[in-house]
C-alpha cells in the first residue's frame, strides 16, 4: 500500500469532530516530510478541513446548524500530539471548568512549554501563552489545573463560598495529601498555606481498618475479632495512625458514638468507615502505600456482609491511582479472593 493510501486511510477513519495532527501520521513511514506533503495534498478530498498547519479536522454536520468545529478537547489533544507539548488551562478557565465560578473568562487560554499561535475556533479564539514554569511537566496536569484554579479563586480577594469550600475539598480529596503537599512546595509560601488550611478542614479523623470492620453497620453482626479489639482500645484511624484511600464520600461514613459508649471507649472521633470504605482502606494502605499483597486480609476470614459488586468496584477504583506492579498485586488479590 503506498503512503498516499495509507494517510487517506487515516483520513477517512477519522469520526466526525475529530481532529489529527500530521505527526500523528509519522509513524506510517521515515519519510516525515514525505507524510506531511500527502496530508496537505490529500485531506480536502476526504472531506476534511484544515485548523492551521499540520492541523486537520473532519467536520460535525448538525441537522440544525450546518456545520461545526470540533470540540476544543479534540483540538488540545492534536494540538499536543503535533507540538509534543505540555498543556493547562490558565486558573481562570480551570476555575470555571470545574465549577467553581460561574463566568466563562473572557479569553480562553492554556499556558504551554513550546510556542504555539492562536486557534480560531468557531466563534472564539485559543490563546497559547508560553511560560518557563516547571510544574507544567512535575505535576499531574489534573491536580495542576485544580490547583491554578485555587490559586486563581484566592487572588480576587473574596472569601470563598460555602459552595466553593465543598466543591473544592471533594475535588482535593481526590488525591493522595502527600501528592498534593509535594505539588504545593512549587508555590509562594503563602498559597501553600492556605491549601494546607483546607486539606485540614478535609481531614476528619475516622475508624478503618479492621477497627471499622469490627464495629456494626446498619445493625448488622461485627466481625468475630471485635473482643479482642475491645479489650486493646486500640483503633485504626485515618488522619491519626492510619491510611485512607483518597476520594472519601460523605455516605462512606456513618456515627458509631452510641457503640463506644457502650463500652465506654473514646478514641477521640465517633465516625466510622462502612465495610467497604474499610476494605478501600486496608488495599489502600497495603498495596498502594506499601506495595505489600494484603495476606493478612482474605475475605473468607471474615464475617462481611458486603455484595460482591461493591468490593470488585473498591478495587477496580484504586486500579485508577495504581501503578503496573500495584495493579497486578490488586489483580492477584481479587483472583484469591474470588472476585474475578
Amino acid at each position: 500500500m503506498s503512503l498516499a493510501q495509507l494517510v487517506r486511510k487515516k483520513f477517512q477513519r477519522l469520526p466526525e469532530g475529530g481532529v489529527i495532527a500530521s505527526r500523528e501520521l509519522h509513524r506510517l513511514s521515515t519519510q516525515s516530510q514525505s507524510v506531511d506533503k500527502a496530508a496537505s495534498r490529500l485531506y480536502k478530498t476526504e472531506g476534511l478541513r484544515k485548523l492551521r498547519n499540520g492541523l486537520y479536522y473532519k467536520p460535525y454536520n448538525s441537522k440544525y446548524f450546518g456545520e461545526l468545529p470540533p470540540g476544543e478537547r479534540e483540538v488540545l489533544r492534536a494540538v499536543q500530539k503535533q507540538y509534543n507539548a505540555r498543556i493547562s488551562p490558565s486558573g481562570a478557565l480551570a476555575a470555571y471548568e470545574m465549577g467553581l465560578v460561574q463566568s466563562l473568562p473572557d479569553v480562553i487560554a492554556y499556558e504551554t512549554d513550546k510556542r504555539i499561535g492562536p486557534i480560531q475556533l468557531g466563534n472564539h479564539k485559543i490563546l497559547f501563552n508560553k511560560v518557563l514554569d516547571t510544574r507544567l511537566r512535575t505535576v499531574e496536569a489534573s491536580l495542576l489545573s485544580l490547583l491554578k484554579a485555587i490559586e486563581f479563586i484566592h487572588a480576587q480577594d473574596d472569601e470563598l463560598t460555602p459552595l466553593q469550600h465543598k466543591r473544592i475539598g471533594r475535588l482535593l480529596g481526590g488525591y493522595p495529601t502527600k501528592q498534593v503537599l509535594e505539588a504545593i512546595s512549587l508555590w509562594p509560601r503563602r498559597f501553600q498555606e492556605e491549601v494546607k488550611l483546607l486539606l485540614q478542614a478535609l481531614a476528619k479523623p475516622y475508624i478503618s481498618g479492621l477497627s471499622a470492620l469490627n464495629i456494626p453497620h446498619l445493625g448488622k453482626q461485627a466481625d468475630w475479632h471485635q473482643m479482642g479489639m475491645l479489650h486493646s482500645g486500640k483503633f485504626q484511624v485515618v488522619g491519626r495512625n492510619y491510611d485512607g484511600a483518597p476520594g472519601l464520600a460523605e455516605d462512606e461514613l456513618f456515627e458509631c458514638g452510641e457503640f463506644l459508649r457502650k463500652f465506654d471507649l473514646d478514641v477521640g472521633t465517633t465516625l466510622c468507615a462502612t465495610p467497604a470504605r474499610a476494605i478501600k482502606d486496608i488495599l489502600y494502605t497495603s498495596i498502594i502505600r506499601n506495595n505489600r499483597y494484603p495476606s493478612f486480609f482474605m475475605l473468607d476470614q471474615y464475617m462481611l456482609d458486603i455484595p460482591k459488586p461493591a468490593i470488585i468496584s473498591v478495587v477496580e477504583d484504586l486500579k485508577m491511582i495504581a501503578n503496573q506492579e500495584q495493579k497486578k498485586i490488586l489483580k492477584e488479590w481479587a483472583h484469591d479472593n474470588e472476585l474475578d
